[in-house]
């Protein structure tokens, strides 16, 4: 059942190129945008909240943060974490703060964010000129549909649930790196003749259990 939008709180963990967007897209609601001071944000009556979404960049002080944070909610409001796909990879600080967050919130929602593009995020945009060792499928999602499913995921009142984010429609970064080269008209990105197999993610889940269909399903067209 979705909830009446008009009366909720929203704060916001971590104000970047996502939670800015997500700002301006929950027009109807009471939007907070929290900083990582921890006691400032209490000052304020952030923590009081309907959904609490967590956005910050893994780096120094994450964990320590996320723990205070969680600590201050009710034990009635949703939480929404953004964690990344580098799970699969191994990176560490995702992982750890993924398993703090279910050790202290049995109830978060996880959503393992793709590559973020779109708009000024431009794939191959920041090689150019670069010779890289390997080619490997994308796993991008474009803005619009990060912020979207975070909407619909509030509007639902998802508990307790962990979501990949990535479009349906993917390629290889040679590919999009190439084709961006020209349309932009930035210089190229090489490759070496190596391709790297890299686990194959899906969104049938965030599709299915959430009836969500996306903006941008492709990662040519996202530009």
């Amino acid at each position: 059942m979705l909830r009446n939008d008009s009366d909720k709180t929203v704060s916001i963990l971590g104000c970047g190129w996502i939670g800015k967007a997500l700002k301006e897209a929950l027009y109807k609601e009471k939007v907070n945008c929290l900083s990582r001071d921890i006691q400032e944000n209490e000052a304020k009556g952030f923590y009081l909240c309907d959904t609490f979404v967590i956005g910050i960049a893994p780096r120094e002080n994450h964990l320590e943060v996320i723990q205070e944070s969680l600590s201050k909610l009710k034990t009635t409001t949703q939480v929404i974490f953004l964690s990344s796909i580098s799970f699969y990879n191994g990176k560490k600080l995702v992982i750890q703060a993924e398993e703090l967050l279910q050790k202290l919130c049995k109830n978060a929602v996880i959503l393992r964010l793709g590559g973020l593009m779109g708009y000024n995020r431009i794939a191959g945009k920041y090689t150019a000129g670069k010779l890289l060792p390997y080619n490997s499928r994308t796993n991008y999602v474009h803005r619009d549909d990060v912020v979207a499913i975070i909407q619909k995921v509030i509007a639902l009142d998802v508990q307790k649930n962990i979501f990949d984010i990535v479009a349906p429609q993917q390629t290889t970064k040679k590919k999009i790196f190439l084709q961006n080269a020209k349309q932009f008209d930035f210089e190229k990105t090489n490759f070496l003749p190596h391709f790297q197999e890299t686990k194959i993610l899906t969104p049938d889940k965030i599709c299915k259990e959430c009836a969500y269909t996306f903006l941008q399903k492709d990662v040519e067209k996202f530009w």
